[in-house]
């Protein structure tokens, strides 16, 4: 009998050892959530209030990672990037792939996303945010309303706020003519005599005076009264104080031919380095970044829409009660011909 109490004994502090190492082994974790959003601070309260109630013995430490032009984001665990630099990313090694798997409710992600975050058949982030260029415009404006294509407004002139001389905008309007007058999506294909007609029709359509605009300047402007209308990233709404009442948004084709929506996606994902227990830890805060109930706050800060572009289709109903023009948002994200920019 005693040395089955000495045996217990000795397997109860093992246990307890073991459980001890394990537990201080991942005791912080680092992260990056991808920094142009409107709202970096507010969406990390957000995912740091629901980690404390899952890990409470797990410390957060925010950090920052541009994935445009920063090196490897060495001693951070978790990044966020754009789908749109994904082969330099992955094939630099500094991203690991997860199991499709053990993403969270991964049938409320539109379909189209996580096939924009795999390469080689492997999944490499959880799609969190979609972003793309959309008229914005004064739906009293009967010929926007009506309009379909760029090709539409072949007549008019100087009635959108465009960016259309920056040169990396400019860029990509090249690559969605490119892909609606050839019914295809192809980056590397070289720029054509049709597809210059598209852009000197936007430079025509283009307001003097902002053809170098950020996206956020373009929606300022519109919202004093300029143009009827303009062209950039969901989010740009926020800003609109004046005009939005009165103003929708949609995608056109930048052809003449059917329009083949392309979107960017910033994904959360798990870097190199990190293996075992540390990176199931990385996957469950990764998923904690992609929960929609997180998702929906960000997008409604205390009355205030965001009006990001979702990759979760379950926000949208409850944002659209309050903020209408989250019907036309969850429309466009929700579009079966949606393809994500990856390079």
């Amino acid at each position: 009998m005693k040395k089955l109490i000495i045996f217990l004994s000795l397997t109860f502090l093992m246990i307890l050892c073991t459980s001890c190492e394990r537990k201080s082994d991942v005791d912080t974790l680092t992260y990056a959530v991808f920094p142009y959003l409107p709202d970096t601070g507010y969406y990390q309260e957000l995912i740091e209030k629901r980690w404390s109630e899952l890990e409470p013995d797990i410390k957060l430490v925010r950090a920052e990672w541009d994935c445009y032009s920063d090196s490897a984001p060495a001693g951070i665990d978790v990044v966020m990037y754009d789908c749109f630099v994904q082969d330099k990313i992955i094939d630099s090694g500094w991203i690991k792939p997860i199991e499709r798997s053990s993403i969270q409710n991964i049938s409320d992600i539109f379909p189209f996303a996580p096939e924009g975050a795999s390469r080689d058949g492997k999944l490499y982030g959880i799609p969190v945010f979609l972003c793309g260029n959309f008229l914005i415009y004064d739906r009293n404006c009967d010929i926007l309303e009506k309009a379909e294509h760029i090709t539409d407004l072949s007549d008019c002139s100087g009635m959108l706020v465009i960016a259309s001389e920056d040169p990396l905008v400019r860029s990509q309007y090249i690559l969605e003519a490119a892909t609606d007058i050839h019914g295809k999506f192809d980056p590397s294909a070289d720029i054509c005599a049709e597809e210059e007609k598209i852009i000197a029709l936007i430079d025509g359509l283009a307001v003097h005076g902002h053809k170098q605009d950020t996206t956020d300047e373009l929606a300022l402007t519109y919202d004093k009264g300029v143009g009827e209308g303009y062209i950039g990233f969901s989010e740009s709404m926020r800003l609109l104080k004046e005009r939005i009442p009165g103003t929708d948004i949609k995608t056109v084709s930048f052809g003449s031919g059917n329009n083949l929506p392309l979107l960017y996606a910033d994904a959360a994902a798990v870097t190199a380095g990190v293996s075992g227990e540390r990176y199931e830890k990385c996957v469950e805060l990764m998923n904690v970044m992609a929960d929609a109930e997180i998702l929906t706050s960000l997008s409604d800060d205390n009355g205030e829409p965001a009006y990001l572009l979702l990759a979760r289709q379950s926000p949208y109903a409850v944002l659209s009660e309050k903020f209408p023009l989250y019907n036309q948002l969850e429309k466009i994200a929700s579009d079966e011909n949606n393809q994500i920019i990856t390079g």
